[in-house]
């Protein structure tokens, strides 16, 4: 037999060594490639996967760098050099709670009352449950008259339910006087309202400027009518009515907002030792 033909003899064990070669390269192939996959799997995030996976065996302490050591150093005031206006950062305080000593007034002396130094008298009509107010004057001289119509209603004794008042500003001349008289009418009806609420509703009656707000007890509307935009609607609807002592809370039907509950002075859980009034 020639030596060409020997060289050519692949014995069955010479197939099985190619076998285990080719098996050996693509194992090390395959685990370089899943060694790469778990890698970015642990390493994204950085490094989150990983160190949950430590924390999972209890390696941390030997796989994780310890933690730096905390220090809290001492904190410096940093002044905001003109981020901010003066205004903004002066320390005021809002203003200071006033008690007033409000006179009680039957329905119908209130209603007597939005007559007192005008030049109309009201009409106050009661039945056996309800009562009502009405209230009309007129400003200025030209052919249709500005207005203003007052009506209040509510049950008896002394429950007041709504307020309304109907502004004809059809007069240019004496718009300011018709707002200046609306807001009188509600003092003189006797309506409690803080400084602030009747700035605020004073502001937008002078700008005809329709709004709904719900402040202190009330829910304030002011809209204008669809067919003639001169005449306006300013509807006060008071929420809750008062409460006695000891009597819970009524809910409120607006859970963003909390109404005040009117209550008498005597009601305040007050502590400490009674002071006498200094004589005079």
């Amino acid at each position: 037999m020639p030596k060409e033909a020997e060289a050519n003899i692949v014995t069955p064990a010479d197939q099985r060594r190619k076998q285990r070669s080719a098996a050996i390269v693509f194992g090390v192939f395959l685990v370089v490639v899943l060694a790469a996959l778990a890698a970015t799997v642990l390493l994204v995030n950085d490094g989150q996967n990983y160190k949950r996976m430590v924390r999972e065996f209890g390696l941390e302490e030997y796989l994780l760098p310890a933690p730096p050591d905390l220090r809290v150093d001492r904190q410096r005031q940093i002044r905001p050099a003109g981020r901010y206006p003066s205004w903004l950062l002066r320390a005021r305080l809002e203003r200071k709670a006033v008690f007033e000593n409000s006179v009680s007034f039957s329905p119908e002396e209130r209603c007597d009352r939005l007559g007192e130094e005008r030049n109309a008298d009201p009409e106050f009509r009661s039945t056996k449950d309800d009562w009502e107010c009405l209230f009309f004057e007129s400003f200025g001289t030209a052919t249709e008259p500005a207005s203003i119509f007052v009506q209040a209603r509510g049950i008896l004794p002394d429950t007041l339910h709504s307020f309304r008042v109907k502004l004809s500003l059809i007069d240019p001349l004496v718009e300011r006087a018709i707002a200046d008289e609306a807001m009188a009418t509600i003092n003189r009806f006797g309506i409690p309202m803080t400084p602030e609420t009747r700035s605020y509703l004073e502001d937008k009656i002078s700008r005809r400027e329709d709004f709904t707000s719900v402040l202190e007890n009330y829910r304030l509307t002011f809209t204008r009518e669809m067919t003639d935009d001169r005449r306006h609607n300013l509807l006060i609807l008071p929420r809750p009515p008062k409460i006695a002592c000891g009597e819970p809370a009524p809910p409120s039907p607006d859970k963003w907002f909390r109404p005040i509950h009117r209550m008498p002075i005597g009601c305040l859980a007050l502590t400490g030792p009674s002071k006498g009034l200094p004589e005079s």
